[in-house]
């Protein structure tokens, strides 16, 4: 054998024994942090409002090894933008090699809104792993509205305008109210607000107290609200007596430019508004939609697999009988 080919079979054996030694065990490589999955939970019994709390648990898996000062950030932005509502951090976790950590962390959140719920995991300062996972939160306010009993009854209601050529427009509504107690009502108060379908806004909202209703009797009470001519609008209508809901009804009002006045000097709006007068909303329960899970960015690279450094190490062997093989033929 001579000085090349001993070199050759030197070179070649300091990259086998180079690969055994790169190739990391499990016992010598850190570990680093995964989420392996993430909850939303909606609490039960919450009163209506026009928000909800709501719980964030992720799923935290250390691997290879215990970590410590482990920290949680999460985050809820609106559903595909980067507009962050609230954030909230969980810091100073310790992990457990092979265990599940969960951490339940709270948040309050408005009502009929699509979020993106948002959770990252940081070890020693630096960011291991981000996922995300979409809710849908309905609006619960209208649970809120429970009819309280009374003996005020609404007969009739009625729209009116003086003109129905000016802009802004005024609309007259007529509450037909009937009291069949003997004895006078409570404080009587009406709300209406005025939607703007063309626009999707409110565009006026009014609140007026009535007075009392005497007993075994009937009136007619008025609200008016001013509005911009030319719209269809929502009209919705509540009545309450001593603060509480009795009643209420919503009716559709079309004020196109082309039509005109049907009375004299006090003009009736020229398609009749139909408001249908309800006792109360009646309560849907409103269903939370939670997407999926999906982990967005990673956690760092694992340990090599413990067959690589093998097979890097019979390739050189294998080279290197290759090459004493082939000078042999040669000489």
């Amino acid at each position: 054998m001579n000085r090349y080919e001993v070199g050759i079979i030197i070179v070649l054996l300091c990259l086998a024994s180079t690969a055994g030694c790169t190739s990391p065990s499990q016992s010598q490589t850190g570990g680093y942090v995964t989420i392996a999955d993430m909850d939303i939970v909606v609490p039960q019994g919450q009163p209506p409002s026009n928000t909800t709390a709501i719980a964030v648990i992720p799923y935290i898996d250390a691997l290879y090894n215990d970590l410590e000062n482990v920290e949680v950030q999460v985050s809820a932005k609106y559903a595909g933008t980067d507009i962050v509502v609230t954030e909230k951090r969980v810091a100073g976790l310790t992990l457990q090699a092979g265990k599940t950590h969960t951490e339940e962390i709270p948040m309050t959140l408005e009502n009929g809104h699509k979020y993106d719920i948002w959770v990252s995991v940081w070890q020693d300062g630096r960011r291991q792993v981000t996922g995300s996972v979409t809710v849908y939160l309905p609006d619960r306010t209208a649970h809120a509205k429970t009819v309280a009993r009374s003996l005020l009854a609404v007969t009739s209601l009625d729209v009116m305008t003086p003109d129905l050529d000016t802009d802004p427009i005024t609309l007259d509504i007529f509450l037909g109210l009937e009291n069949i107690g003997l004895s006078p009502s409570g404080q009587v108060e009406a709300k209406v607000k005025a939607y703007n379908l063309q626009k999707g806004i409110t565009a006026a909202r009014e609140s007026t107290v009535l007075g009392t209703i005497a007993g075994n009797a009937s009136t007619e009470r008025s609200i008016r609200v001013t509005v911009p001519n030319g719209y269809d609008y929502e009209i919705g209508i509540e009545v309450f007596e001593n603060g509480a809901l009795i009643t209420s009804g919503t009716g559709r009002v079309t004020l196109a430019p082309s039509q005109s006045s049907t009375g004299g000097e006090t003009g009736e709006v020229t398609k009749p508004p139909t408001i249908a007068v309800t006792a109360a909303p009646t309560p849907v329960p409103g269903e939370v939609q939670v997407g999926q899970f999906r982990i967005v960015e990673g956690g760092r690279a694992g340990p090599t697999q413990p067959g690589f450094a093998a097979s890097l190490t019979l390739l050189a062997l294998g080279g290197a009988a290759y090459v004493v093989w082939k000078r042999r033929e040669e000489g």
